[in-house]
Formats: structure tokens, C-alpha cells, sequence
């Protein structure tokens, strides 16, 4: 079904539009089905009636009504009544949306609200969880499966599970929201490979400390001149973080040897070119081989110790060209489930509208759910168009930030650091 007619102020009306008085015991000269403005004399006459608000039909109109910001600015204060509860849609192209969209956009946006609530706490957790592997206990393990375990649970649900895509808010250091992302995608690409529950949970806690042997890389003095050699030395405990981190995890009472072995080998190739043994094909636990390609593509997106990343459809084709390096069926399943479209990416739809993507749907991953901007809607009630549900809509490509309007940027709001979490819906 389509959006038939929408309530607009009175304020609103200009020549052009096709509206509809729904005012019972009101006696009007108008028609009551409705009635096309022609004249500024047609809505001076509308006016006098004192109505509040009357009901604008946009398939029968020759143009926009006066959007909300212009009549707020003209009244010095905003505008409220019944059309608040039913801004969209605005125009002629969300007139053909479908009444589901419009009615569940509310509950989508509370949806995406508490993920964001949901995330900022699980990155407490990370931040804590890592740092107490300095002093090995029980409770590093404790912190990690705080975080851990109820993403599994999600992912083996009944529900339908969607990626979201988070604006981070850098006030930790970057590594902490390429743990947590790592971890996400580790886990949503094992499910779909068929590992069990607890090796899902398992490929998480890898995830989750798969650099935690970084930071432990010391620093020496070296003298002037010597630059050539301290990038050498660099490189070569980069190199050794892997073991680092996997003899400080073996210090944790409890923690998973499979985890263990993720982090030892997650920058192992298939090909056998890695580090830190070279080893290849299935000499690389299952859980190393999925935690690289999620690794990979967090460091395409996000860039490499505060290198520029790139957008998530180009760090996609990336992760592809570079496929050589990586367990190929793995490869082929992330691709599928987050789609040639990933969450963050900013596309134009078939009907001319710009957007980003806010999730990916594991059952359908060419149909994501889309944030549209719109001039007349404001910010924080933007439309998330999901295609499962528009199919007549479809993206017909990928844009660059340098693409958008400076406007169109602003609104829409791609995070510098792209960041994921997981989320459920249930089916409809």
C-alpha cells in the first residue's frame, strides 16, 4: 500500500497542492474529496475557515507543501500538533514508499538507539577486559565473556540478526574499537560457517585480544642517525606481537587454547607468506583463518595505526583483490552476509535519494537498511528505508564523502571510524 494523503499546517499550504478538510460539522464551500489550490486567493480562503491543520494529497499535487523549517522560521518557535506524529512522508519520492515503512520507522530508530546504548557499554567492558591482561586472572576472562557471550547468543537466535553500524565516539584509543569490531565479524562469520556455540565464543575472546601482544612491544633509545635501525627493530617485534600476545593470554587462567592459537596466527596467510611461522592452508586453526579476514577488512575500512581507511563497499573489493592471502571460503561467506553494500557505506537509491547504510541483513544481504536524507525531515527522525521491504527501490551504486553535499554529509554523519555491533529483530 501507498501513503495516500498526510496532515500538513495550515501554514504549509500554498498553490499547487491538492488537499483535503476533514473537519466534521464544518461547513466549507470545498469539495469533499478534496480540492487543488490554484491561487494564493484559493489558500486565503482555506485560511479563513481557522483550521489548524488540513490533509495534503501528494499524488495529485503539483508540488512540496512549505516545509516545517520555513514555517518555524516565520513563527519564531516550532511548530506542534498531529501532523508531528506523521511528518512523512514529505514529497512526491516518499509517497510511494509503503505504509510498513513509515509506521516502523519510529520503532526502528529506538531499535538502532539502544544498540548505540548497548555498544558504548560493551566497549567498557573491551577497554576494561584489556587492560587487566597486564595482571593475569580470572577476571579478564570474566570481563571478556561479559561481552562475548551474549553476542553468540544473537547470532544463534531465531531472530533475524543485523550489523549495525555505530558512530564512534573517539575517546579511547582506536585499537579498542578495532578489537571489538574484529570480534563482531569473527563471530557473524563463524556462525555462518557452522561452528558451534562454544567456538563461536571461542573465535570471539581470540578476536577480542588478537593484539593485545602490541602494546607490549618495547621501545628503546637510539641514537641520532639510527632511524633505519630503529624501524627495523620495530618491524621485527610487530612481527613477534602474535607470541606476545599469545604467552600473555596463556597466563589467564582458564582462557581457551583455541583462542590462544587465533591469536598466534591470525596474520598467518593461506598462501603461506604470513607471520609469524609461515604456515599455510589448514596448518591455521579455523579460527585464525576467520579472524584474518575480519581483521583485513576492519584495517581497509579503518585504516592501519592512523592511516587513512577507505569506504566499506571499496575496503570490500580490497578484501577480494587481496583474496589470495585469505581462506577462500571464508572470504566468499563474509562477502555474502555483509553484502557488496556493508553498513557504512553511503549509496544513491533508484529513486534518486542518497543515504548510508545503517545495517546488513544476514538473510538478505543486497537489501540493507538505508538512513535517507531528506531536507524537510529533520535529523533524528531520518527514514531508514529497509529494501526488504522496498523492493521496488534498489542502491545503483556506491558514493564517496567527497560526493555528498556538505549538507547531505552533516546529516547522514559517516563516523571517521567506522564501527559495528550486533542487533536482533524479530521476523516479520
Amino acid at each position: 500500500m501507498h501513503i495516500d494523503e498526510y496532515p500538513i499546517l495550515v501554514e504549509q499550504l500554498c498553490p499547487g497542492l491538492f488537499i483535503r478538510i476533514d473537519e466534521p460539522g464544518l461547513t466549507h464551500p470545498f469539495p469533499a474529496k478534496g480540492f487543488k489550490l490554484k491561487s494564493e486567493a484559493d489558500v486565503a480562503k482555506v485560511l479563513s475557515l481557522g483550521l489548524a491543520h488540513v490533509f495534503c494529497v501528494p499524488d495529485k499535487s503539483d508540488r512540496l507543501p512549505i516545509s516545517l523549517e520555513e514555517v518555524d522560521g516565520m513563527s519564531g518557535k516550532p511548530q506542534k500538533g498531529p501532523w508531528t506524529a506523521a511528518r512523512t512522508p514529505v514529497s512526491a519520492e516518499l509517497s510511494s514508499l509503503k505504509r510498513e515503512t513509515i509506521e516502523r520507522n519510529k520503532e526502528r530508530l529506538e531499535r538502532f538507539a539502544n544498540c548505540e546504548r548497548r555498544y558504548a557499554k560493551a566497549m567498557d567492558k573491551v577497554v576494561e577486559a584489556i587492560k587487566r591482561v597486564s595482571s593475569p586472572s580470572a577476571e579478564v576472562l570474566e570481563a571478556a565473556g561479559e561481552v562475548v557471550g551474549p553476542m553468540a547468543d544473537v547470532f544463534l537466535s531465531d531472530l533475524d540478526v543485523l550489523i549495525n553500524v555505530m558512530t564512534a565516539k573517539m575517546r579511547e584509543e582506536a585499537k579498542h574499537y578495532h578489537a571489538l569490531n574484529v570480534a563482531v565479524l569473527s563471530m557473524m562469520l563463524a556462525k555462518e560457517l557452522g561452528v558451534g556455540k562454544t567456538d563461536i565464543e571461542e573465535v570471539g575472546l581470540g578476536a577480542l585480544f588478537h593484539d593485545v601482544g602490541k602494546g607490549r612491544v618495547p621501545i628503546q633509545r637510539f641514537s641520532k642517525g639510527s632511524m633505519l635501525t630503529m624501524n627495523k627493530v620495530l618491524k621485527e617485534y610487530y612481527m613477534e606481537h602474535p607470541k606476545i600476545g599469545a604467552k600473555m593470554l596463556a597466563a589467564v587462567p582458564g582462557f581457551p587454547t583455541a583462542a590462544q592459537s587465533l591469536v598466534l596466527q591470525h596474520h598467518e596467510h593461506i598462501d603461506g607468506s604470513g607471520f609469524p611461522a609461515r604456515l599455510a592452508g589448514s596448518a591455521i586453526s579455523l579460527g585464525a583463518r576467520i579472524a584474518s579476514v575480519a581483521d583485513a577488512y576492519d584495517r581497509f575500512c579503518n585504516g592501519k595505526d592512523g592511516e587513512e581507511g577507505v569506504t566499506p563497499h571499496e575496503a570490500m573489493k580490497a578484501l577480494y583483490k587481496h583474496r589470495a592471502f585469505y581462506d577462500p571460503k571464508a572470504v566468499t561467506f563474509f562477502i555474502r552476509k555483509l553484502g557488496v553494500y556493508p553498513p557504512g557505506t553511503l549509496v544513491e537509491l533508484s529513486n534518486g535519494m542518497q543515504g548510508m547504510v545503517v545495517s546488513a541483513n544476514m538473510r538478505d544481504s543486497m537489501r540493507p537498511s538505508i538512513k535517507v536524507y531528506h531536507p524537510d525531515i529533520p535529523k533524528r527522525e531520518a527514514l531508514i528505508i529497509d529494501l526488504v521491504i522496498e523492493t521496488e527501490l534498489t542502491v545503483i551504486k556506491a558514493l564517496k564523502p567527497v560526493e555528498l553535499a556538505p549538507d547531505v554529509l552533516h546529516y547522514l554523519n559517516p563516523g571517521r571510524q567506522v564501527s559495528y555491533y550486533v542487533d536482533a529483530a524479530p521476523r516479520t
